[in-house]
């Protein structure tokens, strides 16, 4: 990989993880190791469901 690839590889995978990009990807591993044989939610459910329970459980957030 040339050293170009490599920066823009790594500028991709530290804005992917400072956004949240991962944490789908995160939900998808838990869920292959603890729910087998079910349905995992889509990426536009997940996305939902998260936010739903953020609004509802208001956590360590200043406003």
């Amino acid at each position: 990989m040339s050293k170009t690839v490599q920066r823009l590889t790594a500028v991709r995978d530290y804005l992917e993880g400072l956004l949240g990009g991962g944490q789908y990807k995160n939900y998808l591993a838990w869920h292959a190791r603890t729910q087998q044989g079910e349905t995992p939610m889509t990426e536009r459910e997940y996305w939902k469901h998260r936010h739903a329970h953020e609004d509802a459980n208001p956590e360590g957030r200043c406003c």
